[in-house]
């Protein structure tokens, strides 16, 4: 039988929600979070206090999955990477369609009309599909990001920054500490003005890495209406992953 007790912590003024599931099953204490919230899931002879100090002890690590989780929105909807199906570029819907192509090695995607075509042989799996569609985006992505970032560091006035485009689920951007900016491939199925607001986020990292008062007036002075693109990819963030 699986007790389930509900519970919060506040950390620095953040307030972390979540439900300690006791199970005869586990011998030791696991944390997840998910887009579902957070879950402690402990043996049932460990008392509260003890579930709740191992929970505190993670406190930094809760405070960053939990915002990457605020940061995507809602959860991303489930592809069967099928004819019909709904995906976007740049903000845009196309519907997908898959074709035949026997000659083909692996699953080749192109934009044509309101259409993404799949071009794959006969008995290609659908994890062949969701490989070559991912492929399409990243060779997209590369392009788009790379002229964004050399547009807000010149409005900026800071050197433009590398760009690396890479596969990190629960966050669209970030800027490590010598000014390299990595950003979620997905992002380029987003609308150009909330590329560019992702973008324009993590170039203002280069001249202050954490978010104090400076860095909301830099990205302000770039992008006077941020909030707005803020509240937009909250709401529409789910659409633009798989």
């Amino acid at each position: 039988m699986t007790v389930v007790f509900a519970h919060s912590l506040n950390f620095g003024g953040e307030v972390v929600s979540f439900s300690i599931e006791r199970t005869s099953r586990r011998k030791t204490v696991a944390i997840s979070v998910g887009y579902d919230g957070v879950r402690v899931l402990a043996p049932n002879d460990l008392d509260d206090d003890r579930i709740i100090k191992i929970v505190r002890n993670r406190g930094p690590w809760l405070l960053r999955k939990q915002a990457g989780y605020r940061e995507l929105g809602a959860a991303p909807i489930v592809h069967e990477f099928v004819s019909g199906e709904t995906f976007y570029y740049l903000g845009r819907p196309y519907r997908m369609r898959r074709v035949t192509n026997r000659s083909a090695v692996a699953t080749e995607v192109a934009a044509r009309g309101a259409h993404l075509i799949a071009s794959s042989q006969p008995n290609a799996e659908v994890e062949d599909v969701r490989i070559g569609l991912r492929r399409w985006y990243r060779q997209k992505a590369i392009v788009h990001f790379a002229e964004c970032a050399r547009r807000m560091a010149e409005r900026l006035g800071v050197e433009t920054p590398s760009i690396l485009v890479v596969d990190q689920s629960k966050r669209w951007g970030s800027c490590d500490a010598k000014g390299r900016v990595r950003l979620n491939w997905r992002l380029v199925m987003a609308p150009k003005s909330l590329i560019e607001y992702v973008i324009a986020h993590e170039v203002c990292h280069i001249l202050e890495r954490n978010h104090s008062r400076r860095f909301w007036r830099s990205l302000e002075i770039i992008m006077p209406d941020y909030e707005e693109r803020v509240r937009r990819l909250s709401r529409k963030g789910h659409l633009f992953s798989f």
